[in-house]
């Protein structure tokens, strides 16, 4: 059966199963932000969006934010290796620095890789401090700009007014957990204190633990040893005129120490017999925020001002043998990301004759600051020479040029009511500039690239209220992202190894035309929501792709490229049914189901995108004790094997199709004190995910070591007062 016929049969089916009911969901009057970066409900947003409140990640018992995709069927973690983990996200099968995330309004850090040696994830952060998580799937360039073209995450802090009780001034509360997958602890604890005009909130957190359990089978794991910790704070100001004032800080300081072991003797580690790392990533972020109390036309007007700087360092042992002889190896890795920007934003509710419009406007600013840089010293343990000459590359280098990029953007969006039929247009005005520099260390010119480009993003979307229970939606969406820096100007170079990463100058904006319909349903017991999409990209931009050989010395050449035609198309739907509705001795039950489904295609070679995931589908049985404060959930997800593939430039290991099981049980034995169990893989299973393992070869020993955790148990008690 075809993806989209797929699509309408189970969506039709879902609904003639949804004709009867009892207790109203109440999901399309659920008020979200992330669909017109103001107040709106859920009916009114032209797509799909998942959202998650603090109870809904207090019972997963998140250890860092990308383990939010695990109960999502469109989401997927990105994940790296034992020593540099999670990564990011992946939305529908696009993943990386397409999907863009916000915190509090503020851009997290981008991800960057240059080998094995050096690794800068994006999430450093703790998913303690987050309020509330809102996610649109989809392109979404046209309100968010360029890192939007897969879609975009907005994470919420909590104000101490969301804490302290009414009556109270003050709050105190802490969690304490363990969690036996990496045999982790957590210790966190919250201060808030609230008064007439002002409130403050204080948190602070720390996690230890080691590497991920697996179950690897003949092959010797990897030991990763990680320390971290998170301070939070922040002050509002609620002034008499009705206007706001907020101030946040944060400080997130990550520690790894990792014994690479399972790569030893393969390939390019065959004369290792030591790899060992020491890892710290930081982030610091200031921000100040503005609401302007409302007036006569301005019915709402914020303004963001932000300071943020990311900073990896990343140092690695490695002892082995060259040209007979034993040497040890110390290689340096540093990376900063520094961000300072804003944006200023307003709406204006108005009537035109028969028409009601929400209009919203902004304009954002952003200035980005990289510097790259690797060093390294080579000893030969005989002779006592040391040299700075490594493999061909001669030390200290940077991959990339010291670069600066600026970011203009203007965007607006006016909803405009008709009845039951709301449109939306928006349009988006996109300024970029790349300037790379020389310097002491990175001294060659013509290696050099500066870029400038304008673009500009439209959206058309529609939905239509047919009665109060069903809204359809529709929409048109276009989508950009600008090259990277790491991607234009990455220059890296090892003769040994006959290998070469080359810089491209001549690498285009990628461009996507995303088509998609869907509907959202809710009849008192019953909840559906359900979509097709078709997503089109133009220049596509495939990172560090195998590009051939240099015909006179015979050199692997490595290059980001752009593809020039590419499409995904899929189909998700989500059902929630009270399961009272159907009979009140069920009263205490509630089912869930949720699949999502993607076709990725290279247009210009027709052959598979790898990038995007097979088919994964999630059933979950919830369970509410009337007269306890006890719930529970077992929940049943299934990741399906990737058939069509691509393996022009290599076999790579694919994973089978694998059944996990879990239970999650929630006691709230008082209003001081939660208690939160989580028994993951109840069946034991030996499974991989599929996006983990597809750039390794089925023979690479790392493959054992990325299955997942067999059966595994988290505990988590939350303490208030």
């Amino acid at each position: 059966m075809k993806p989209i016929n797929l699509s309408l049969a189970i969506c039709l089916s879902m609904l003639c199963y949804a004709t009867v009911g009892a207790d109203p969901l109440n999901i399309l009057e659920e008020i979200v932000v992330v669909g017109s970066k103001t107040e709106r409900p859920m009916w009114s947003v032209a797509g799909q969006v998942e959202t998650f409140d603090r109870a809904d990640l207090d019972k997963q018992q998140l250890q860092d934010f990308s383990a939010i995709s695990r109960y999502v069927p469109a989401l997927e973690a990105d994940f790296s290796s034992s020593r540099f983990g999670s990564t990011g996200l992946s939305i529908r099968g696009v993943g990386g620095n397409r999907v863009a995330f916000e915190f509090d309004g503020v851009p997290l850090p981008q991800q960057i890789d240059v080998g094995s040696f050096a690794d800068s994830g994006r999430l450093a952060m703790d998913p303690a401090i987050i309020k509330r998580v809102e996610i649109l799937r989809g392109p979404a360039s046209a309100l968010y700009g360029s890192d939007a073209i897969a879609g975009v995450v907005v994470m919420t802090s909590v104000d101490g007014k969301d804490l302290v009780e009414d009556g109270e001034q003050h709050y105190i509360g802490g969690n304490v957990g363990y969690f036996s997958a990496n045999n982790s602890t957590l210790e966190s604890l919250t201060y808030a204190w609230a008064g007439n005009n002002d409130s403050l909130v204080f948190a602070l957190n720390r996690r230890d633990g080691h590497e991920q359990d697996n179950k690897a089978r003949n092959v010797e794991t990897d030991r990763v040893q990680f320390g971290q910790w998170q301070l939070f704070g922040k002050w509002t100001h609620e002034f008499a005129h009705a206007g706001e004032f907020r101030a946040s800080i944060d400080y997130f300081e990550k520690n790894v120490d990792s014994d690479i072991r399972a790569q030893l003797g393969f390939e390019r580690f065959a004369s290792t017999s030591k790899l060992q790392g020491e890892d710290e990533q930081t982030r610091e972020r200031i921000t100040l925020e503005y609401t302007l109390p409302a007036f006569d036309w301005l019915d709402h007007a914020s303004l963001t001002f932000y300071w943020q700087e990311n900073q990896t360092k990343q140092f690695t042992d490695q002892s082995r043998t060259s040209r007979g002889a034993p040497v040890f190896l110390e290689r340096d890795f540093f990376f900063r990301e520094q961000d300072w920007g804003g944006e200023f934003k307003l709406r204006h509710d108005f009537d035109t004759g028969e028409l009601s419009h929400v209009l919203v406007t902004g304009i954002e600013w952003d200035r980005q600051q990289l510097n790259e840089k690797r060093d390294a010293i080579q000893t030969n343990l005989i002779s006592g020479v040391a040299t700075k000459t490594i493999l061909g590359e001669t030390f200290p280098l940077r991959d990339l040029p010291k670069s600066r990029t600026d970011k203009l953007g203007i965007y607006v969006q006016d909803e405009i009511l008709w009845g039951p039929l709301t449109l939306i247009p928006a349009l988006r005005w996109d300024h970029f500039k790349l300037n790379a520099s020389t310097d002491a260390i990175f001294s060659d010119s013509t290696r050099l690239t500066d870029l400038k480009s304008d673009d500009m993003s439209f959206r058309l979307g529609a939905t239509w209220r047919v009665t109060d229970n069903l809204s359809l939606y529709g929409h048109y969406a276009e989508g950009f992202r600008a090259p990277p820096a790491e991607d234009v100007n990455l220059f890296l170079d090892i003769t040994l190894f006959n290998f070469r990463a080359l810089p491209n100058p001549d690498l285009k904006p990628e461009r996507s035309r995303n088509f998609e319909a869907g509907l959202r349903f809710q009849w008192e017991g019953t909840s559906i929501t359900a979509g097709a999409y078709h997503s089109n990209y133009d220049n596509f931009i495939e990172s560090k792709a195998l590009i051939g050989f240099d015909p006179l010395t015979g050199t692997l050449l490595f290059q980001s490229r752009n593809l020039e035609d590419a499409t995904i198309y899929g189909i998700e739907a989500n059902f929630t049914q009270a399961l009272g509705s159907l009979h009140k001795a069920l009263a205490e039950w509630h089912l869930d189901a949720g699949i999502h489904y993607a076709h990725g295609n290279n247009n210009v070679t027709d052959r598979a995108l790898n990038t995007v995931s097979p088919l994964k589908s999630v059933f979950g049985l919830r369970w509410q004790s009337a007269q306890l404060p006890l719930s529970a959930e077992l929940s049943v997800t299934h990741y399906g094997s990737q058939s069509r593939l691509d393996f022009s430039a290599g076999e790579f290991a694919v994973p089978d199709a694998a059944t996990v099981t879990d239970l999650i049980i929630n006691w709230d034995q008082s209003s001081h004190l939660q208690w939160y169990l989580g028994l993951y893989n109840l069946g034991d299973t030996r499974y991989w995910r599929y996006a983990d393992v597809r750039r390794m070869k089925p023979i690479d020993p790392r493959v054992e070591i990325m299955s997942q955790a067999g059966f595994n148990a988290a505990l988590t008690l939350h303490v208030n007062y």
